[in-house]
């Protein structure tokens, strides 16, 4: 009888740990955020306790006080957005209805926005560039110059008005044409004289 008891504490005490490690093991509520995503994984719960999940994301109910047995997993989309946005998990099981083996949670965390792709600076590459055709340009009509004749000043006299003697431009004309009469009588009158005189 004493080996009997002595083997049963044995196995009591063996037994003990194992228990407690496969109880602290037990309900794993886990979840993630990322600027386009919540995850959530639920994992190790009784399946026959009553086991609710609710999930809130930017003030909307993606899940409300959803039942899920031993396990639970989902991954929801985030709507876009420009600020950060709040996102809540609920977890609630009638095993912890205080939260005080943690396998009951009430969660908060910051979703920031999704950072965009700042655009990669590309190398110019050379370039030939075409050659250019001068657009046909049509002239414009152009109006007809009005030309305005220059007045011609005319000299103002600074001395004393002189009396026209006659004498211009034409006078060694004159002139030249009388000299050559009167060479030409005098020669005609020469030479009448000698006739004469040859007579008497």
């Amino acid at each position: 009888m004493n080996v009997r008891r002595g083997i049963a504490g044995v196995l009591v005490g063996v037994a003990a740990p194992l228990a407690l490690a496969g109880s602290a093991s037990a309900h794993v509520p886990t979840w993630s955020v990322t600027c386009g995503k919540v995850s959530v994984s639920l994992a190790n719960y009784n399946k026959d306790a009553l086991n609710t999940v609710t999930l809130i994301v930017d003030g909307e109910k993606l899940l409300d006080k959803k039942a899920f047995p031993d396990k639970y997993t989902g991954d929801f989309a985030v709507k876009a957005h420009s600020k950060d946005v709040k996102a809540e998990l609920i977890v609630t099981t009638n095993e912890d209805p205080d939260g005080k083996k943690g396998w009951s949670v009430d969660q908060t965390k910051t979703i920031a926005p999704c950072e965009s792709p700042s655009p990669q600076p590309s190398s110019p590459k050379p370039s030939t560039p075409a050659p250019s055709t001068p657009a046909p340009s049509t002239p414009a009509p152009s109006k007809p110059a009005t030309h305005t004749p220059t007045p011609t000043p005319t000299p103002t006299p600074t001395g004393p008005v002189l009396a026209s003697t006659g004498g211009g431009g034409e006078t060694p004309l004159i002139a030249g044409a009388g000299a050559a009469v009167v060479v030409a009588g005098g020669a005609l009158l020469f030479v009448g004289r000698r006739r004469s005189t040859r007579r008497h």
